[in-house]
């Protein structure tokens, strides 16, 4: 599940400044948001810059009116690509609601099909998989997302994720902690009585834990 959305999000990768610094008034932040936004566009002439705007505004309401379209928008410019799984998985979204917010997002022309997977060996009927990409999305989120598809079809990774976010909801947070020793994660998956290897999920959810910026010591 994605719990870590970033809510600092830059102007550009050279800005260290906050969009929408906390403990400030709304409107003002807004306001700051839009002169930027028209600053950035000063080049062009006025008029031009209008129909920027409205074109931008245009396509805000189309993407953020559904909260399960714009979380899905979100997870994308996030990450910048990802199969129908990923997003159910990640999101804990319904299958239906997935393949609405990707044919919502296509018209768009927001995202577009990259790579189709081959099925897996005894999987069942249907389409073949498809890693969908944001226009402007590199080689590498594509390549990311391709390998993520397996890794969540996988017993072992699934039961590992949810060790993991277990972890950093209910003990972490709680203890306001930011590391666990790997000892402390075979622990906790022994206490689950999982019918794998506790070492193997401990690795795994070991390297989510890492990915999500916990230090785990070994």
């Amino acid at each position: 599940m994605i719990n870590e959305y970033s809510s600092k999000l830059a102007i550009n990768k050279h800005s260290d400044k906050e969009l929408f610094p906390e403990n400030e008034n709304d409107v003002k932040n807004y306001i700051d948001f839009y002169r930027k936004l028209l600053l950035s566009c000063e080049k062009n002439n006025f008029q031009e810059t209008l129909k920027i705007m409205q074109k931008l505004l245009s396509l805000n309401e189309k993407i953020f009116s559904s909260p399960s379209t714009a979380e899905v928008f979100a997870y994308f410019c996030l990450h910048g690509a990802a199969t129908a799984w990923i997003l159910q998985t990640e999101l804990r979204m319904p299958e239906a609601t997935v393949y609405r917010t990707l044919k919502i997002l296509r018209a768009l022309d927001m995202i577009s099909p990259a790579v189709k997977i081959s099925k897996i060996k005894y999987s069942k009927g249907g389409p073949r998989p498809i890693v969908w990409a944001l226009k402007g999305a590199s080689g590498n989120e594509v390549s990311k997302a391709f390998k993520l598809h397996f890794k969540k079809l996988s017993p072992k990774f699934r039961i590992a994720e949810e060790v993991a976010q277990t972890i950093l909801d209910k003990y972490l947070t709680e203890n306001r902690r930011n590391e666990i020793t790997f000892r402390e994660i075979i622990i906790h998956v022994k206490e689950l009585n999982m019918p794998f290897r506790a070492p193997d999920i401990a690795d795994l959810t070991a390297d989510y834990l890492l990915e999500n910026g916990v230090k785990v010591w070994r």
